[in-house]
C-alpha cells in the first residue's frame, strides 16, 4: 500500500512511500536477536560513538572543577586564602558555588539555542561547530590568573557542553535500530563515566605535582577529546530523520544507506519508509502544522506531547535529585569525614571505576527487565544506601570515612547500573521523532535548573569550614528521601519502552495508554481496541 506523505512544511512537496516495507522493516526489528542486530549494525554503533563522545567532555570538565575545588592544594594556593585556623590556603565558599555554577548557567544558555541551531544545521554540522567553539575556549581556563577569568571560561564552556547533552542522546535514538537502542542511549551515561574516570585519575596523578601546570594540563587535555571527537564525527551521516523533516528525501536516502549493513538497496528502502511512516502518523496528529518557535515551544504541552514532555523531564529531574551530586563532591565529603587529602582521592578513583562497571552492567540487565523495573528498583536501593552513608558518619574516628566511602562506592555502581543510564534511555525513547529536541532541550534544562540546587547545598553540607555546616555523610539523607518519593512516581506514570518501536509508541501515547500496560503486543491491537484500562498492572 503506498501512503500519500502530508505536504512538509520546509519543502512545500509531497511524497509518496510503501507501508508495506515500513512493515516489514519493524517487524524485521522486532523479531531481531541482539547478536544479529550488532552484526548487521556495526557501522551505526561507531557513528553513534562519536556523538556521544562529546559526553566525555562534559562528564571530564565539570568533574574537573569539583575535585580542584574540593581538596587540590596547588589550585588552593593559587585560587584561595589562607586560614589561620587550618593553616591551608582555601577557596572561599562562594568560588565552590560560582564556579560550577555558572558552568550549569552556560548549560541551560547552550540548551536554549540547540532547538534553533539543530532545526537549522541537523546533528552533525550542530556538533562539529560546538567541538570548535569549545577547542577555543578551553584557553580561558588554561591561562586563567583569577577567579574571574575561571568564572568567564567555565560559563562558555558551558555552553557546547549544553548542546551535547541534548543532541548526544538525540542522535543515538533517532539512528538506532530497535534491539540496539537500549546500548547506544545509555552508552552517554558511560560517556559522563568515562569522563569523570578521566578526570579523576588526572586528578590523581598531578596532586603532588608543585606549581601551576599541576591544574593547567588537566585542563589542556581537553583539547585531545575536541581533536578526536571532530574527526569521528566528520565521517558519521546525519540524522535521516533531520532530512525528512526538512523534505529532502534523497539526502535521507543516502544517510540511511551508511546505516544499513554493506548499504543494501533493499534495506535502505525498508529503513527509509519506516521512518516516513513514523513521521506521517506524528504529522496527522499535529494535522501538520508547526509554526513559529513559539508555537513549536507549545506544540510540546499539547496532546500526547503534552505527557512525553512531563515524563521525560521528571525523568531527568529525578536524575538530578537522588543523590547523584554526592558523586562529584565525593572527596570533600571523604576529608569531612576524617581521611587525608591523599587518601581521599585514592577511595575517589574507584567511584568512577565502580560507574563503569554498573553501566556496562545495565546493558545486560535491560534485557532482563527493561526500563520501568530497573528504574524503581534502583531508586529504591539507593535510598536505602543514602540513609546508610548518614549512619556510617556517626563511627568512631576515621571509620566513618572510610564506611561512608565504601558504602558511597556501592551506591554509584547502583547508581550506573540503574538510574544513571536508565534514565538517558527514557528521555531519548519518549519523545516523539518531530519533538525530540525540543522535548530533550526541555527535560535537560529541568535537570540543570534544579541541579542549581545542589550546587548550593552540596558545599554547604560537605564542607567543614567557616561556610560549611560539616554535615558530611548525613548530607545524603535528604536525597534518601527524594529517593523514596522518585520510586513512588515512577511507578504510576514511567513506562516501559523495552521492545517498542517509535511508531508503536506514537500508538500507545495518542490514545493514552496507562504507563502500567505499555506493550508491543498492545500497540498492534486496532486502534479502536488501544484504550486505558482500569487495572493497576504490575512492573512489567
Amino acid at each position: 500500500m503506498v501512503v500519500q506523505h502530508p505536504a512538509s512544511v520546509e519543502s512545500g512537496s509531497s511524497q509518496d512511500y510503501d507501508v508495506v516495507l515500513a512493515e516489514q522493516c519493524e517487524k524485521r526489528e522486532v523479531e531481531m536477536s541482539f547478536k544479529q542486530a550488532l552484526s548487521n549494525d556495526k557501522r551505526l554503533i561507531w557513528y553513534s560513538l562519536g556523538f556521544s563522545g562529546t559526553i566525555i567532555m562534559e562528564g571530564y570538565g565539570l568533574a574537573l572543577i569539583t575535585y580542584l575545588l574540593s581538596a587540590f592544594p596547588e589550585f588552593s594556593n593559587k585560587f584561595g586564602d589562607y586560614n589561620p585556623k587550618t593553616g591551608k590556603h582555601e577557596v572561599r565558599y562562594i568560588w565552590t558555588v560560582l564556579l560550577p555554577l555558572v558552568a550549569q548557567f552556560g548549560s541551560i544558555l547552550g540548551i536554549f539555542v540547540t532547538s534553533p541551531i539543530h532545526r537549522k544545521l541537523g546533528y552533525k554540522k550542530s556538533v562539529l561547530l560546538m567541538l570548535i567553539l569549545s577547542a577555543a575556549l578551553i584557553a580561558l581556563p588554561f591561562f586563567a590568573t583569577s577567579g574571574q577569568m575561571l568564572l568567564a571560561g567555565f560559563f562558555f564552556q558551558g555552553v557546547p557542553w549544553g548542546v551535547f547533552q541534548v543532541l548526544s542522546p538525540g542522535y543515538s535514538s533517532e539512528i538506532a535500530s530497535l534491539q540496539l537502542r537500549p546500548i547506544l542511549t545509555t552508552w552517554n551515561n558511560m560517556c559522563w563515566v568515562i569522563g569523570q574516570f578521566i578526570s579523576a585519575a588526572i586528578v590523581k596523578i598531578f596532586d603532588n605535582v608543585k606549581g601551576d601546570m599541576s591544574f593547567r594540563i588537566p585542563f589542556a587535555i581537553q583539547w585531545i577529546f575536541t581533536i578526536v571527537l571532530f574527526i569521528a564525527v566528520l565521517f558519521a551521516p546525519e540524522s535521516p530523520y533531520w532530512h525528512l523533516e526538512h523534505g529532502r528525501v534523497d539526502e535521507a536516502r543516502a544517510a540511511a544507506k551508511k546505516l544499513v549493513r554493506k548499504g543494501s538497496p533493499e534495506r535502505t528502502e525498508e529503513k527509509l519508509a519506516l521512518m516516513r511512516h513514523t513521521i506521517h502518523q506524528e504529522i496527522k496528529e499535529d494535522h501538520g502544522v508547526e509554526g513559529n518557535a513559539w508555537q513549536r515551544f507549545m506544540g510540546l504541552l499539547r496532546g500526547s506531547d503534552r505527557r512525553r514532555t512531563e515524563i521525560a523531564c521528571i525523568a531527568w529531574l529525578i536524575q538530578a535529585m537522588c543523590g547523584s551530586s554526592i558523586i562529584g563532591w565525593a572527596p570533600a565529603l571523604f576529608v569531612s569525614a576524617g581521611l587525608t587529602d591523599n587518601d581521599a582521592y585514592s577511595v575517589n578513583i574507584a567511584l568512577p571505576a565502580a560507574g563503569l562497571l554498573g553501566t556496562m552492567g545495565s546493558w545486560w540487565l535491560m534485557m532482563k527487565w527493561g526500563r520501568r523495573k530497573i528504574y524503581f528498583w534502583g531508586l529504591a536501593v539507593m535510598g536505602v544506601l543514602l540513609a546508610t552513608v548518614g549512619f556510617a558518619t556517626f563511627a568512631p574516628g576515621n571509620s566513618g570515612g572510610w564506611a561512608a566511602g565504601g558504602i558511597l562506592i556501592v551506591f554509584t555502581a547502583v547508581y550506573d547500573l540503574t538510574v544513571g543510564p536508565i534514565c538517558y534511555s527514557i528521555v531519548s525513547e519518549i519523545p516523539s521523532i518531530r519533538r525530540r529536541t525540543s522535548t530533550l532541550s526541555a527535560a535537560r534544562g529541568t535537570y540543570l535548573s534544579f541541579n542549581l540546587i545542589n550546587h548550593f547545598l552540596a558545599p554547604k553540607m560537605f564542607f567543614n569550614g567557616d561556610d560549611g555546616w560539616g554535615w558530611g555523610g548525613k548530607g545524603a539523607w535528604p536525597y534518601a528521601v527524594i529517593c523514596a518519593i522518585s520510586a513512588v512516581y515512577t511507578w504510576f506514570r514511567i513506562p516501559e519502552t523495552d521492545g517498542v518501536s517509535a511508531r508503536e509508541l506514537d500508538i500507545l501515547f495518542q490514545h493514552k495508554v496507562k504507563a502500567r500496560e505499555f506493550s508491543t503486543a498492545l500497540a498492534a491491537q486496532p486502534l479502536s481496541k488501544v484504550a486505558p484500562k482500569s487495572s493497576m498492572g504490575t512492573l512489567r
